[in-house]
């Protein structure tokens, strides 16, 4: 089975990327690097209408030349997709928030506008880098599952208690973003920009109470949101544990997280240990 999978992964590695890709990984590129190109012309025009104009006739501009080079690199969505290190896309436009927060310490007083393209650059890069991630998965696991067979199935959400920290903590970080967004804007408080931030902590773990689809495959562990499908294959996993509240999945790697489940959204129970039996070397359980 591992072979099958190689396979179908490496005839998908031969393949282009599709359109619907190639014009996320566009605009992606372009919320990093139009943004650069409005502050270098902000240095000679000051004209708001006039960099306005610039930032969409770069942001056309940047998606139309980078979508197309991703469209023409063959299997880079799901080369993406199976490494770890793509979420590098995601913290990488948090540099336009490193290089604002780098020129106030430096004591350089850059543009007016400087402000709003490093807003712009980090939010817009950071969705997209989100989008892009998911989607690269998603590429991936579905080349993984091409000849693979499927032994169980289940939806689940976190665990309760997990359920309403992550809950609580979602709450503070979306009203303290709030209020920095408002204070930066009506008061003109510069620290309301780095409350502004907080915002994407209370995304992520906003999602935390989705339910999540699992599927176990004699190649691997499937685990669908409602936008990524993710796949690893049993190598990256050591044991699990079922508890009277939690099925736990525990990765190989210590810097993965690992899944957990609510015992009480699994509707056949014994189906699931049986197929994870057959696939994780090692359990633990208690009833």
């Amino acid at each position: 089975m591992a072979a099958s999978t190689q396979t179908a992964v490496r005839r998908s590695n031969a393949e282009r990327p599709d359109s619907e890709y190639a014009f996320v990984a566009g605009l992606y590129v372009a919320a990093l690097v139009a943004p650069a190109v409005v502050l270098a012309l902000s240095r000679v025009v000051a004209d708001a209408a006039v960099l306005y104009v610039g930032l969409l006739v770069a942001v056309t501009g940047v998606t139309a030349a980078a979508g197309w080079a991703v469209s023409r690199t063959p299997g880079l969505a799901v080369s993406l997709g199976r490494r770890d290190a793509v979420w590098v896309l995601v913290v990488l436009p948090f540099s336009w928030l490193g290089g604002a927060f780098g020129a106030a310490a430096l004591g350089v007083e850059p543009p007016d506008i400087a402000a709003p393209l490093a807003v712009l650059g980090t939010a817009g890069g950071t969705l997209l880098g989100i989008a892009l991630v998911a989607m690269s998965r998603t590429r991936h696991a579905s080349a993984a599952l091409e000849d693979a067979v499927e032994l169980a199935e289940w939806e689940a959400r976190w665990p309760r208690r997990w359920r309403v920290v992550a809950g609580g903590v979602a709450v503070a970080s979306f009203a303290a973003s709030i209020i920095g967004l408002l204070a930066a804007l009506v008061a003109d408080f510069e620290w309301g920009w780095r409350l502004y931030y907080l915002l994407f902590v209370g995304v992520v773990l906003a999602t935390v109470g989705n339910s999540r689809t699992f599927r176990v495959t004699d190649a691997g562990l499937v685990v669908e949101h409602p936008l990524q499908r993710q796949f690893r294959p049993w190598a990256a996993y050591t044991s699990y544990e079922l508890t009277d509240e939690a099925l736990v999945l525990r990765p190989a790697a210590w810097w993965r997280p690992a899944h957990r489940c609510d015992r009480a959204d699994i509707a056949d129970v014994d189906a699931v240990r049986s197929a994870l039996n057959e696939t994780v070397p090692a359990e633990r359980e208690r009833v």
